[in-house]
């Protein structure tokens, strides 16, 4: 097989620069040249987190063999010195760019198994998958896309030719299909795989000004370190993944140990895959499943969510499935938690950090080596699968979202404030439900029936929906600006509260007008078995008790408002 495409050398990882232009770079540039890139631009967030993570097992990688001056690191210096890795990590960090030396030196070691197309080790691929895996186009992945295999889609902006991806593009679609593809690829067997690693995170990270502060912060440097060991054992690195028969596996997969370092957890080979190229384009490939573990409190993960949950009396966590309806600061509790301690244990008891979260309040608190005044801000992405189709779990959906916060808020100084943020989210909460309550009344006012009622559901949760709209940007903009060391917090509460109680108001009032004309007068409602009088719905009277139930929620701002 005629070797082509290194991924070290060629252009395929997709940026975006200062003058705001998205170029195609290399696995080196985009190295050597992070600090000149603002971001990672490639066609979904989902892809940039594909990426990321690759980018972020090969620094684990090289500075677990290195030193920023591209020597070799002894497990005598890290039991000499167990600050080694963190101290390497506060000068590159000040230095505002990657040392090239190890960089260059890693690559140079490992050159060979980094070729797109390869006759023993193509990246991230499996030669002994062809013909044995299913077969697909490449429409399917495409990740904005997601064709299915059975049907192509009637509106897509990529017909035809389009399809047709070429090197650069095919690399990258092929970490992201390792990380999120569904589980439709049956085998000889009919078995189907295991559900990606990643596809069941709700991926977070932190951003930086520029694409090397985004790797530097994503980077736990000392997570690794057991008893003054430092490992690393990226998946492109082993000999074994090649020579995988996908046709003999009784599950469709192999079952692993979890990965007990991070270059392994990050370049997890969910997929085995191989390309099919004609003519120097990729169009189509053949796949099957990969590796997969059965632990769901991999706290070794960095990058995601923890959700609490009991099992047989006994706390667990896994990764938290990302709620579509919400908007990234209504997951603020999630975000800035504050582990709650078990007194006798100190075990956490209820609560969970995710682990870029917990580097952040490491840098911040006891390194020192962020500012106090530093601005956190976090980028989110998921990919939706539809769970009520279980056989293949088609993709539906692809979601990203972005907040920003002091930092201040994560540490003890913010604890008061913490609480006090997620009182106010929750506020919002009652405040949707009232709107979607309010909708509901207005339905009936014009003469909808119950009968009816499964037909204005998606009314009723369409209206909370905009209310949320037409909060986001207020309540972004109020939480970016506090500062627990600078502002009284009742008076930023209050400062809050009445804003929404306006926007609420008005999108009452804006509903209700909505409503027309015959809900003036109402309609004459069934009395419940309780009640023995008969009751009648007017947008009036619907408008009066929705009005109440704000006033009600946001109370200290309701009489301010009522005052002035």
């Amino acid at each position: 097989m005629k070797q082509e495409f290194n991924l070290i050398d060629e252009s395929w990882i997709c940026v975006r620069t200062a003058d705001c232009q998205i170029k195609e770079v290399s696995l080196k540039e985009v190295m050597l040249h992070a600090h000149e890139y603002i971001e990672l631009s490639g066609e979904t967030k989902s892809q940039d987190f594909a990426i990321l993570r690759l980018l972020l097992a090969i620094m684990y990688t090289v500075f677990s063999r290195y030193d920023i001056h591209g020597d070799e690191i002894t497990i005598d210096e890290l039991k000499e010195n167990s600050d080694l890795v963190v101290d390497n990590w506060e000068e590159i960090w000040n230095s505002g760019q990657l040392p090239s030396e190890p960089i260059k030196r890693y690559f140079h070691e490992w050159h060979e198994r980094f070729w797109l197309f390869h006759e023993k080790y193509p990246f991230y691929q499996s030669n002994a998958v062809k013909d044995k895996g299913t077969f697909y186009n490449t429409g399917k992945m495409i990740g904005t896309l997601f064709e299915s295999g059975n049907k192509k889609r009637l509106f897509s902006a990529r017909m035809g030719q389009g399809r047709i991806l070429s090197y650069a593009e095919s690399a990258r679609w092929l970490l992201h299909t390792n990380c999120f593809d569904d589980i439709a690829s049956k085998n000889k067997k009919r078995k189907v795989p295991k559900r990606t690693w990643v596809g069941q995170l709700s991926l977070i990270a932190l951003k930086g000004k520029n694409l090397f502060e985004t790797m530097m912060l994503n980077y736990h440097a000392d997570v690794d370190i057991k008893e003054g060991v430092l490992t690393s054992t990226p998946s492109w690195e082993s000999d074994g993944k090649n020579l995988i028969d996908v046709s003999n596996l009784e599950n469709n997969c192999v079952k692993i140990s979890v990965p007990d370092n991070q270059s392994a957890l990050l370049s997890l080979r969910s997929r085995q895959i191989y390309l099919c190229r004609e003519n120097n384009f990729v169009k189509g490939y053949y796949i099957s499943g990969g590796d997969y573990f059965e632990d769901v409190e991999v706290f070794s993960e960095q990058m995601t969510l923890w959700k609490s949950y009991e099992d047989k009396k006994i706390l667990k966590f896994k990764p938290k499935l990302y709620d579509t309806s919400k908007k990234t600061w209504q997951e603020f509790g999630s975000i800035a938690v504050l582990a709650d301690k078990n007194e006798k244990s100190g075990a956490d008891k209820k609560f969970r950090k995710a682990g870029v979260i917990e580097w952040l309040c490491e840098l911040l608190h006891n390194q020192n080596i962020l500012d106090e005044n530093y601005m956190a801000k976090i980028d989110t992405a998921a990919v939706i699968y539809d769970y009520g189709q279980a056989t293949s779990l088609p993709v539906i959906d692809t979601i990203s979202d972005s907040l920003v916060f002091h930092s201040k808020l994560l540490l003890e100084v913010g604890h008061v404030w913490r609480e006090r943020i997620i009182q106010e989210i929750e506020k919002c909460d009652k405040v949707a439900m009232a709107v979607y309550s309010l909708y509901k009344d207005l339905q009936k006012a014009s003469g909808r029936k119950d009968k009816d009622a499964k037909e204005s559901q998606s009314g009723e949760i369409d209206a909370k929906m905009q209310f949320y709209d037409k909060i986001d940007y207020p309540f972004r903009l109020w939480l970016a600006g506090l500062d627990p060391m600078t502002m009284k917090l009742d008076d930023c509460v209050t400062e809050l509260e009445t804003k929404l109680l306006k926007i609420a108001f008005d999108f009452g009032d804006e509903l209700t007008a909505q409503s027309g004309s015959n809900t003036i007068f109402g309609r004459y409602s069934k009395p419940e078995k309780e009640k023995k009088v008969t009751e009648i719905t007017s947008s009036a009277q619907a408008l009066n008790l929705f009005r109440s139930k704000i006033k009600k929620i946001f109370e200290s701002a309701g009489e301010k408002n009522e005052q002035e």
